[in-house]
C-alpha cells in the first residue's frame, strides 16, 4: 500500500479541480449550483476551498491529503465517480497540479472537509470500482 500525500499550499482560484489528465481543460463549473462543496459534471470535479485572491498573505493555504486505497472507506461524506481512462488523475488548479498514477478505469472519489464552505483541509480517500484495478499512487 502507497503512503499517503499531503500537499499544502494556496488555491488562488477557491477550488481544487480532478480530472483525467488528458481531459479537456477549459470547463467551467457553476458553484451556485448545489449546497455542497463537492461539485462534479461527467468528467470533471472540484471541491471548494479558501481562497487565496481574498485572503491575507500566508493565510489561505489548504491541506490536501490523498491516499488510495483497494476500497471505499467510511466517515467521508461527499462522493463521485470519475473515469480516468489515461490512468492520471490530475489534481490541482490553474496554477499548479500534480497526477496520481492509478490503473484506467473508473474509480470512486470520497471527501470529507473541515468547513463546507471555505475548506482548508480535504481528505481524499480514491478506490477502485472494480477489483479487478491495481492500485497505486505516484507523484
Amino acid at each position: 500500500m502507497n503512503p499517503p500525500v499531503r500537499r499544502v499550499r494556496p488555491y488562488h482560484w477557491g477550488a481544487v479541480y480532478l480530472s483525467d489528465a488528458l481531459c479537456e481543460a477549459d470547463f467551467d463549473i457553476d458553484f451556485h449550483a448545489g449546497d455542497a462543496p463537492v461539485f462534479a459534471t461527467t468528467h470533471h470535479v472540484a471541491v471548494v476551498v479558501a481562497s487565496a485572491a481574498v485572503a491575507d498573505e500566508g493565510e489561505a493555504d489548504v491541506t490536501l491529503d490523498i491516499r488510495v486505497t483497494s476500497q471505499r472507506v467510511t466517515g467521508h461524506p461527499y462522493e463521485v465517480t470519475l473515469d480516468v481512462p489515461s490512468g492520471r488523475l490530475y489534481v490541482g488548479d490553474a496554477d499548479d497540479n500534480d497526477e496520481i498514477e492509478l490503473a484506467p478505469g473508473r474509480w470512486l472519489l470520497q471527501f470529507a472537509v473541515d468547513d463546507a464552505t471555505e475548506a482548508r483541509h480535504v481528505e481524499l480517500v480514491v478506490s477502485p470500482l472494480s477489483t479487478g484495478h491495481r492500485h497505486g499512487v505516484s507523484w
